[in-house]
């Protein structure tokens, strides 16, 4: 089943690359494009509020059962590595450490690409700025994969690329 998964993921990524989504002339640049555009800055609206929040179970909760998250870090020497979350309790206990020193923040993410590619799974890619408050925020690009369960829509996959200096 993962297998499926990331090859629809490799699919819906590989057409983001090939799919333009500027304005039409005379569209208004700040206005969602479409369905899909006003979807994903709904959840991820929704998302970044919640992770200013810091609790770890309720972020675990906006991922399916299975969901996962796939880290790649790039330190400043060049070094790559990969860290891999699957399901909602190593989802919470990787959200537990982000966590684990709190503070005041404000994050957004800012969508750059949404797609329904069924009536129940929509890919979004953009940007999480992890703290609005700070000059120096990390602004940390993302590409998600989210499913309709009833009437949630929750976070099958999520990368998130983080690039040290």
């Amino acid at each position: 089943m993962r297998h499926i998964r990331l090859a629809a993921l490799t699919a819906c990524l590989a057409l983001m690359l090939t799919t333009s989504r500027l304005p039409a002339a005379g569209q208004d640049r700040d206005k969602p494009a479409d369905e899909a555009t006003a979807l994903a800055v709904k959840l991820t609206t929704e998302g970044a509020a919640l992770f200013d929040t810091m609790n770890a179970k309720a972020m675990a909760d906006t991922y399916t059962e299975e969901g996962e998250i796939v880290m790649t870090l790039r330190g400043g020497d060049g070094n790559k590595k990969t860290e891999r979350y699957v399901g909602r309790p190593e989802v919470e206990k990787h959200y537990g450490k982000l966590f684990e020193k709190p503070q005041t923040i404000k994050s957004r993410n800012h969508v750059e690409y949404a797609k329904l590619v069924a009536p129940d799974m929509l890919v979004i890619a953009g940007t999480f700025d992890v703290n609005t408050l700070q000059s120096d925020s990390p602004k940390v690009p993302f590409y998600q994969v989210r499913v309709k369960e009833g009437d949630k829509w929750l976070v099958s996959s999520m990368r998130i690329i983080v690039v040290l200096k």
